[in-house]
């Protein structure tokens, strides 16, 4: 039976009534779904973030340790201001999952990990001689490994969230269905309840145009990474390439889409390294790579990670490759090889092709002063002789320096007293120097396991020192505190103090401080610095006290063995 005006009426009141629920219903379901869809993008940024910045510090460690520069410790100095703060904003936002607040409680400990991993590597580079100590760690792979945790941890999070993003899709498209149902439902009572049914699609194209701002956003965010991010289908075929991917090819996106690793001028190494990278993360296994590539700007070095992306399922359905460009660490690892193999021809050069015939030199004039010679010869060949000495210290001084900068001043340990080393340093000062006062105080047990030769050319460093830097009418003391401890050798002097600015340096190469006896003070500036490595060599500690006051003294520590 015809419905009547009142019932169709009623009718229409009843879907327009319907419509207006199942339209407020959906509109507030994709509220929330947008509500999520932008907490899990939050999630997504952080991680992100936390991971850049742990990447920054990593890369201003390296920098800094490689180089000794302080200003390559920016990045990690920002690093260092901001990575608590944004890893309490990923604490926040997984609170709402019991699984991801797990998955942050093992994130946290490996972050303050890496850091301190990190600060301990700069605090050891800072201190004299902890280079190859701090590269020492570096070597262990300690760092790599906690970084692989950290970004096995990353990406647990992030695929959390995209599967989240997944299933908050699926809702928003079923509910999109049921609204454009109930949309056709009103068309049939249009000329009742059109107002309604408009009010009711214009929701509808509210929420579409939200969720693609929001798909729109996702986009955007990888488009503007600079590291070049591609993704692979299961036939091994380009999806997708962003933005730096293109200017890094030099192919725009149509030109690379569809393409295999085998149709992208790849070297014969990068694919075979490519492929197997590919055939493991479609196995379910994170790879990764580093391989030269070689483009406009001549030959570069990628490191590329392959990362599994699965469906609901658990399938691997793609694969994520991630690739910044490491040209310039793979740069200075190579010039650091080839300072280390040109330091060791100059040992050869200088061991083999000077000290030989300065040798022969040392002895010829020795052999020469054993005769009777006139007194124009004999001076002749003093001075000759004196000439040569001086070379062959300044030869030996070169070597030790070399040996010092690869870290191996070779030690020969023997048993030998450090009192009887001490005496006769200062009696060889004594000869050579008549003119001046050397005082010698000898305590305790002298004796230990160390090299003779090595400690004797550290007395007569600081002792040459001492007598070039201390007026001429002023005594210079030698103490050798043999405790029930290691022992301990002091050096003192009076005369000006070292200057504050110059004190921090002292040890280092070629350093050397104003000096009223010039003539006798002609050297190369390695004294001092060859001191301290052979001090290192046997574990011990050199410093130095310096005041107008009291003068200048040289503590030198070193263990018994």
């Amino acid at each position: 039976m015809p419905l009547q005006p009142a019932g169709l009426a009623l009718v229409a009141s009843l879907l327009l009534a319907l419509l207006l629920w199942a339209s407020n219903r959906s509109w507030q379901s994709l509220i929330e779904a947008e509500a999520w869809v932008k907490h899990t993008q939050d999630i997504q940024l952080a991680t992100e973030r936390l991971q850049s910045i742990l990447v920054d510090a990593e890369t201003g460690q390296r920098g800094f340790l490689v180089t000794g520069d302080e200003s390559y410790l920016a990045p990690y100095q920002e690093a260092l201001g901001r990575y608590q703060e944004v890893l309490a904003e990923v604490r926040q936002l997984a609170a709402y999952s019991p699984a991801q607040q797990q998955r942050v409680e093992r994130l946290e400990p490996l972050v303050e990990t890496k850091m301190e991993e990190l600060a301990s590597t700069i605090q050891l580079r800072r201190q004299e001689g902890g280079e190859e100590a701090a590269l020492a760690i570096v070597r262990t792979d300690l760092g790599k490994r906690t970084m692989d945790e950290v970004r096995g941890v990353f990406q647990e999070v992030n695929q959390e969230e995209q599967h989240l993003l997944t299933v908050l899709a699926a809702q928003a498209q079923h509910r999109g269905h049921e609204l454009r149902l109930f949309i056709f439902s009103i068309c049939v009572t249009l000329a009742l309840v059109g107002g309604s049914a408009w009010a009711g699609y214009r929701r509808q194209a509210l929420a579409e145009a939200a969720l693609r701002e929001s798909e729109e956003s996702y986009r955007q965010l990888t488009e503007n990474s600079p590291d070049i991010v591609t993704r692979y289908d299961p036939r091994r075929r380009l999806i997708y390439v962003n933005a730096a991917t293109c200017h890094a090819m030099g192919h725009g996106p149509d030109e690379l889409l569809g393409r295999t690793p085998h149709e992208l001028e790849l070297s014969s190494e990068a694919l075979t390294l490519c492929m197997e990278a590919l055939d493991k993360a479609f196995a379910g296994e994170d790879a990764t790579m580093v391989v030269p590539v070689r483009d406009s700007r001549g030959e570069r070095c990628f490191q590329t990670r392959f990362v599994p992306e699965r469906d609901a399922h658990g399938q691997v359905v793609s694969v994520l490759t991630i690739s910044w460009d490491v040209t310039r660490f793979a740069r200075q690892r190579e010039e650091e090889r080839q300072r280390a193999d040109f330091a060791q021809q100059i040992v050869g050069i200088v061991s083999h092709d000077l000290k030989t015939p300065l040798n022969a030199i040392l002895l010829s004039t020795a052999s020469l002063l054993r005769r009777e010679l006139d007194e124009k010869t004999t001076t002749a060949v003093v001075r000759i002789h004196s000439v040569a000495e001086r070379a062959s210290r300044m030869i030996r001084d070169l070597l030790d320096f070399t040996q010092a900068r690869l870290g191996r001043i070779p030690i020969d340990r023997r048993r030998v007293n450090l009192h009887e080393l001490a005496h006769h340093a200062v009696e060889e000062v004594r000869l050579a120097h008549p003119d001046r006062s050397v005082e010698l105080n000898l305590e305790g047990d002298g004796w230990g396991q160390w090299d003779g030769d090595r400690l004797a050319q550290v007395l007569s460093n600081l002792l040459c020192n001492a007598l070039a830097y201390s007026p001429p009418d002023t005594p210079v003391r030698v103490e050798v505190r043999g405790s029930s401890g290691d022992p301990v050798l002091s050096i003192h002097n009076m005369g000006e103090p070292i200057p504050p600015e110059l004190r921090s340096r002292l040890f280092e190469p070629m350093q050397r401080g104003a000096c009223s006896n010039q003539k006798s003070s002609r050297s190369i500036g390695l004294g001092l610095f060859i001191v301290k490595h052979v001090v290192m060599a046997h574990g011990g500690h050199v410093e130095v006290e310096s005041s107008k006051e009291a003068g200048t003294t040289f503590l030198v520590r070193m263990p018994r063995a």
